[in-house]
C-alpha cells in the first residue's frame, strides 16, 4: 500500500514539474506547451494518456494566457486560421485513433522546417502586401495544419507560430494571435475527446494537477518574458522551431 502511494506521489510530482516547465515555455514564447509536455510526459505515463492529459489541461492554462495577452487581438487572421483549424481537427483525431504517430510526427517536422525556412524571404514584404488574399490563404493553411496536428499528436503550435513570425506584428500581437488560436483549438479537441469517450475519472487527478501547475508556469513565463523585444522573441521562436522540427524529423514519436 505504501509502495503504491509512493509511486502515485512520484508520478504526480513528475507531472507537476513537466506541466510547470511547459507553462513557462508557452508563456515565454507564445507556444510550446504541447511540445514540452508531449515530449516528456510519456517518460512517466502511458503515451496515449499523456496526449489526453495535455489536450484537456491546456484549456485552463490557455484561458489564462489568452486573458494576459488579450490586448493584441487580431480579428481577421484569427478567424481565418480557426476556420482551417476546426475543419481539419476531426481528421487528425481520426489518425490519433488509428495510425502510427511516428510517421505523422516525422512529417510534421518536415513541414514545420519548410515553413520556418521560407519565412525568411517573407520578412521583407511590406505590411500592405501581408494583407493580400494570398496571405489569408497561408493563414488558412497554417490553421488547418495546426488543427490537424492538434487532433493527431496534440502539438498545434509550430505551424501557426511559423505563420505568425512572418507577420509585422508586435510581441503582444504575436502572442495574442497564437494563444487565442490554440485556446479555441484546445477547447474543440477536449470536447471531441469527451464525445469519443477518451476522458474518464481515472485521469482526473493527473489532469487537475497538470492544469494547476501549467497556470502557475504561465504566470512565471509572462514575467520572465516582459523584457524581451519583439525581434529577439521572433528569433528565439524561429530557433526553437528549427530545433523542434529537426528533432521530430529525426526521432519521430518519443
Amino acid at each position: 500500500m505504501e509502495s503504491l502511494l509512493g509511486e502515485a506521489t512520484t508520478l504526480l510530482i513528475a507531472i507537476s514539474c513537466i506541466s510547470l516547465i511547459a507553462g513557462v515555455v508557452h508563456s515565454g514564447i507564445g507556444f510550446g506547451f504541447g511540445i514540452v509536455a508531449v515530449t516528456f510526459l510519456p517518460m512517466v505515463i502511458e503515451p496515449k494518456l499523456s496526449h489526453i492529459i495535455v489536450s484537456v489541461c491546456s484549456v485552463p492554462m490557455l484561458i489564462m494566457a489568452g486573458w494576459t495577452f488579450r490586448d493584441g487581438f487580431q480579428k481577421t487572421p484569427l478567424l481565418v486560421s480557426l476556420i482551417g483549424g476546426c475543419a481539419a481537427m476531426p481528421f487528425g483525431l481520426y489518425l490519433f485513433e488509428s495510425i502510427s504517430h511516428d510517421f505523422l510526427i516525422r512529417l510534421t517536422g518536415l513541414g514545420v522546417l519548410f515553413m520556418v525556412l521560407s519565412s525568411g524571404r517573407n520578412e521583407n514584404l511590406k505590411p500592405k502586401q501581408k494583407r493580400a488574399p494570398g496571405q489569408h490563404l497561408k493563414c488558412l493553411a497554417a490553421g488547418a495544419i495546426s488543427g490537424f496536428l492538434a487532433g493527431a499528436v496534440s502539438i498545434a503550435g509550430p505551424p501557426i507560430a511559423a505563420f505568425a513570425i512572418q507577420q509585422n506584428w508586435k510581441n503582444e500581437q504575436y502572442k495574442a494571435f497564437v494563444t487565442q488560436f490554440l485556446l479555441v483549438i484546445a477547447i474543440s479537441k477536449a470536447g471531441l475527446l469527451g464525445l469519443r469517450d477518451h476522458i474518464d475519472t481515472e485521469i482526473a487527478m493527473e489532469i487537475s494537477v497538470a492544469s494547476l501547475c501549467a497556470m502557475i508556469g504561465v504566470r512565471i513565463g509572462e514575467k520572465l518574458s516582459r523584457n524581451l523585444q519583439a525581434k529577439k522573441l521572433k528569433h528565439l521562436v524561429a530557433a526553437m522551431l528549427v530545433v523542434v522540427a529537426i528533432t521530430m524529423l529525426l526521432n519521430g514519436s518519443p
